[in-house]
């Protein structure tokens, strides 16, 4: 079991809706409960719907190593097709985990800031 920074049990609060495009717009919190989750979803969209993909993170509360990773593998899977993926917004929280891990170009190059949207 695990548990989040307070001690407490963690619970997978994470909302994903998929719109046309693909554009995914994720909320919530990306973590080692919701993350694997989150990657079959993305990858489900890849098959389905096209290997160009564009997330909108506006609504993530937090990230963390695991949500990285997801992330990495969704783009690398994409790549991979032929295609690409591309965050259209970020919450600050995200935008400041991915600048610490030195992944902005790689996840971020055309991101808007949330409140620019």
């Amino acid at each position: 079991m695990t548990s989040d920074h307070t001690g407490e049990p963690a619970t997978a609060s994470l909302d994903v809706s998929i719109r046309p495009g693909p554009l995914v717009a994720i909320s919530g919190e990306i973590d080692i409960a919701s993350g694997p989750q989150l990657r079959d979803q993305l990858l489900s969209v890849i098959r389905r719907q096209g290997a160009r993909l564009t997330l909108d993170l506006a609504g993530v509360t937090f990230i963390d190593c695991v949500g990285i990773n997801v992330l990495l593998a969704a783009r690398r899977r994409a790549l991979l097709e032929g295609g690409s993926m591309r965050v259209l917004r970020a919450s600050p929280h995200v935008r400041r985990v991915i600048a610490l891990t030195r992944l902005d170009r790689e996840l971020l190059p055309t991101a808007l800031p949330d409140a620019a949207a």
